[in-house]
């Protein structure tokens, strides 16, 4: 039977179903509570019978998708979770992979039946894959004849589906009418007015899209949009923000251009006085614009569409167009902390050493041919020639001194950011920032350091191995012997040394809001280990 997506069978349904949309919730194991991923969609039949959840497993599988049958999950809506019922994290990747390209036919949904069908209960072994099985006769199936797999249980969206069903039934009804008399009645859905380009204000080299005003619109924002960003279509990206976002909000579209980059923008829109400033592109677009609204009350909106997606990911902020706009639209801000380094602002972090060597090695070339995966790439590479350095780490009331291979601060980080991960869960308005101190003794420890930080960053447990420590300052400075490359917020800016300084609340971004936990510093253990204590400042 023909699945679609629910935003194309229903593209109003986010007015339809109001609070009540799961799109966006994090996905987690019944049992063990562990994080499998994020929903992106959900797939109903050809009458609006919800059957399936798209699942995205995250960027550090490279976002491979899964479906899940509606049946085996539970939702949380006052958590914003998902609970998968019956498997475990490792059973969930290793089911088939979905993608938006692939059909989901007899074969591929058979092959998904006899998985689901086996008993699981969240045990660690993997899925072993499933013949398709011919038992079911491809025009004769019916999902009903599965209600342990498709029976839709959760009160709120069963309500929703009784609405869609009915109003399927309803335009099958006109259809058969009209076809009486030889025509079918069709449903069009606005589509975006096509751009219009005029000069810029003020840059003379930015490209300047007007936007057609709406008579609904009661905000007005500047949409800065880096048509380079990511592996997309650009056109259709800004064609898809423009539709979603002009209901309600009045934009003033500029275009990044080798010559001005998001950072000019996003400073000459705050001139103008802006009362909103959303970007569209990947980290360092993201990033750059921000920095112009650093220490101001101007909320900032994100639209991530960039290779590794950190600044969105870090900042709870989902990584769909769609989603990332009403995001937007809902209207909720939250105040986060931003730092300055070196004088420039930042967001997300700063990599010293290792960090910096790999982001070197990802050039865009091999960022738009392979993805997310030429990090892993270059990452490899950089283990070849594992820098070793001596580093004097100092802040408000210590100076600690240490030979390291990797030295991250982190403002807020990802769970892909894996060298900022020490204390496991960084929160992002404690005023704080968050040291993590790598010292492995060759490429082996620094490949089991590595996947340790990988296993922190998900279980939301603090590392314990004695080559990784991790501390917490408002302001701290970083020199090293020899000089070291150091790339902030994705960007190469020089060598050491760094101060960084904490700017609490000095972000006022679009993001839901996030559970959050507090923690602890660790230093014990580090190879040539010193610690000093300052005296306090007299007041």
């Amino acid at each position: 039977m023909p699945l679609k997506k629910l935003k194309d069978f229903d593209p109003n349904y986010r007015e339809t179903i109001g609070s009540n949309d799961i799109q966006g919730f994090k996905v987690c194991t019944e049992l063990s509570e562990q994080k499998i991923g994020s929903l992106t969609d959900i797939l109903v039949d050809e009458s609006g019978c919800f059957r399936y959840l798209v699942i995205d497993l995250g960027l550090w599988i490279f976002n491979k998708q899964i479906v899940l049958p509606m049946e085996r999950s539970r939702i949380d809506y006052d958590a914003e979770r998902v609970y998968v019922i019956g498997l475990s994290r490792q059973q969930a990747e290793s089911l088939p992979q979905y993608n938006d390209s692939l059909l989901l036919d007899s074969a591929y949904e058979e092959q998904l039946r006899g998985i689901y069908h086996t008993p699981m209960l969240e045990s660690a072994n993997p899925i072993a894959a499933q013949t398709p099985t011919t038992t079911d006769n491809c025009n004769t199936y019916n999902y009903q004849q599965d209600p342990s797999l498709y029976e839709l249980n959760d009160p709120k969206l069963k309500k929703y589906e009784e609405q869609l069903i009915a109003d399927s039934n309803r335009l099958m009804i006109e259809e058969v009418g009209v076809g009486q008399n030889t025509e079918t009645a069709q449903v069009g859905v606005p589509i975006a007015e096509e751009p219009i380009i005029a000069p810029a204000a003020k840059s003379a080299d930015a490209e300047v899209i007007e936007a057609p005003m709406t008579n609904q619109a009661t905000r007005s924002a500047c949409l800065i949009f880096n048509p380079v960003a990511g592996q997309s279509n650009p056109e259709e990206d800004l064609a898809t923000i423009q539709q979603i976002l002009q209901a309600e909000i009045n934009l003033d579209i500029r275009l990044t251009t080798p010559e001005v980059d998001a950072d000019q923008l996003a400073r000459e829109a705050v001139e103008r006085g802006a009362s909103l400033i959303i970007a569209s592109g990947g980290d360092g677009t993201l990033s750059a614009a921000a920095e112009a609204v650093v220490g101001t009350t101007i909320p900032f909106g994100v639209i991530s569409r960039g290779t590794a997606n950190a600044f969105a990911t870090a900042l709870g902020i989902p990584t769909t167009i769609e989603a990332a706009c009403q995001t937007i639209l809902d209207g909720k801000t939250r105040m986060v902390d931003a730092a300055y380094c070196n004088g420039k602002p930042m967001v997300l972090l700063v990599g010293i050493g290792f960090e910096a060597e790999t982001v070197e090695r990802a050039d865009r070339a091999t960022k738009n041919r392979f993805g997310m995966l030429a990090y892993v790439l270059a990452g490899i590479q950089a283990l070849r020639n594992l820098p070793s350095f001596e580093a004097r780490v100092e802040t408000e009331d210590k100076i600690v001194t240490l030979n390291a291979s990797a030295i991250t601060i982190a403002n807020a980080a990802p769970p892909t950011s894996i060298l900022a991960q020490g204390p496991a869960e960084l929160l992002v308005d404690d005023g704080l920032l968050d040291v993590t101190l790598i010292a492995p003794a060759n490429t082996v420890g620094a490949v089991a350091s590595v996947y340790d930080l990988l296993q922190s960053a998900y279980s939301g447990t603090a590392t314990e191995r004695p080559d990784i420590g991790f501390l917490r300052a408002r302001s701290i400075k970083v020199t090293t012997d020899p000089p070291q490359k150091v790339v902030l917020d994705g960007e190469l800016i020089g060598n050491t040394p760094v101060e960084v300084e904490c700017v609490p609340g000095g972000l006022t971004i679009f993001v839901p809001d996030s559970p959050e936990v507090n923690p602890v510093e660790k230093l014990e253990g580090l190879p040539n280990l010193r610690v000093e204590r300052k005296e306090p400042k007299a007041d």
